[in-house]
């Protein structure tokens, strides 16, 4: 029967004993570290299979099991949507999934000591850890691999953390000398392009379907308010946001027993703007952060940032209990009266915002995709 090797095997039993995990010994996994990288060894503390009895021991069991994830982690799980996942929980801004290496090590690349500064810190006080098994350890991952239970531990050491920095700092001194570094010698940064460009065909149809879209509703403009005039209660001088509103017209709707056509069409194109925002964050600003800042000029880094940040705010503009009295299109505020302002100014002005925002965001990635010298 096959044996753990060595070094998984005193891992293991060194975690569980609370040992130090920081040092050079036999259990540390071999790392092909490169200039500018770190690891975050990857070890299954505890692990419960499907069916047990389809292995011979404990052991035999963990080393299947951590070939499957290798496996999984390596080959099926999309690095974008890995990192995506990790910007939700912590400040994993200027970080690189760079790729998981056998043993399992998931080795992280970064753009500054700040961004390597950020990880160790999480790695100190075990909240890397929390975050890792959250976003690695699914219920997907865990029907694939045959378990009903996985526990990681994460491990990382302070040579390579010292070797990192003093790397980075280096990078930082010479970085006019080395900007920048053709994307075409990074294979994974390029298909991260050649994902940017199919979109981005996709993308210039919704804008024209967006501004279509906002065409019509502005031509319907007078009809929509008027309609509000109509059902909203006459002491109601302001809206505070999208919540409010939609209250408001449920309450109007058992009232006056009647439809709404023009409200209704508002609230479809609310909703056809979040989901056409929420595509676009998933399919420009969750990839485009894995693009090496080193592959790009400042103008490209200072438009990756500009797009991030457009495609942030409409999104926040667009949920239900965002302020609408802070939100106003200057053109289509001046379409009301002033005493209107505060009742209608945010409420309409979402649309041509929603839309606006598409058209700046194709605009900054095609400036984006077109300046690298390919």
């Amino acid at each position: 029967m096959a044996t753990v090797p060595y070094n998984l095997l005193t891992a293991r039993i060194r975690m569980k004993d609370g040992g130090d995990m920081e040092n050079k010994d036999a259990s540390r996994p071999f790392f092909q570290r490169q200039p500018g990288e770190m690891g975050v060894h990857l070890i299954v503390y505890d692990a419960v299979a499907v069916n047990p009895k389809d292995f011979g021991s404990e052991h035999f069991f963990i080393m299947d099991l951590m070939d499957k994830l290798y496996e999984q982690f390596s080959k099926v799980m999309d690095p974008i949507t890995v990192r995506a996942s990790l910007d939700r929980k912590g400040p994993f801004k200027g970080i690189y999934i760079e790729r998981f290496e056998k043993g399992i090590t998931l080795a992280l690349g970064f753009d500054s000591v700040e961004a390597l500064e950020n990880i160790w810190n999480l790695n100190v006080n075990g909240k890397l850890n929390h975050i890792l098994q959250e976003v690695l350890v699914t219920p997907a991952l865990l029907e694939k691999v045959g378990a009903t239970k996985i526990v990681l531990k994460t491990r990382m050491f302070t040579d390579e953390y010292a070797d990192c920095k003093d790397e980075l700092k280096k990078l930082s001194d010479q970085k006019e000398k080395l900007r920048i570094i053709s994307i075409k010698t990074k294979a994974p940064d390029m298909a991260v392009l050649e994902r940017l460009k199919a979109f981005q065909t996709h993308l210039n149809e919704e804008v024209e379907e967006m501004r279509e879209i906002e065409y019509k509703f502005n031509k319907n403009l007078g009809e929509f308010i008027m309609t509000l005039k109509q059902v909203l209660p006459a002491n109601l001088t302001s809206l505070k946001s999208l919540k409010e509103f939609d209250t408001n017209m449920k309450m109007a709707k058992g009232l006056h027993g009647k439809k709404m056509a023009h409200v209704d069409k508002y609230f479809e194109i609310i909703e056809k703007w979040r989901s056409k925002i929420a595509k676009i964050e998933e399919k420009v600003c969750q990839p485009i952060v894995q693009i090496h800042a080193i592959c790009e000029t400042d103008k490209q880094n200072t438009v990756k940032s500009k797009i991030q940040a457009c495609c942030k705010e409409i999104k926040g503009q667009l949920q239900p209990d965002a302020n609408l009295q802070s939100i106003r299109h200057e053109e289509w505020t001046r379409k009301l009266m002033k005493k209107e302002q505060s009742l209608f100014g945010g409420l309409i002005s979402l649309v041509p915002l929603g839309a606006d925002a598409a058209f700046d965001i194709n605009c900054m990635l095609d400036e984006y995709i077109n300046d690298f010298p390919l």
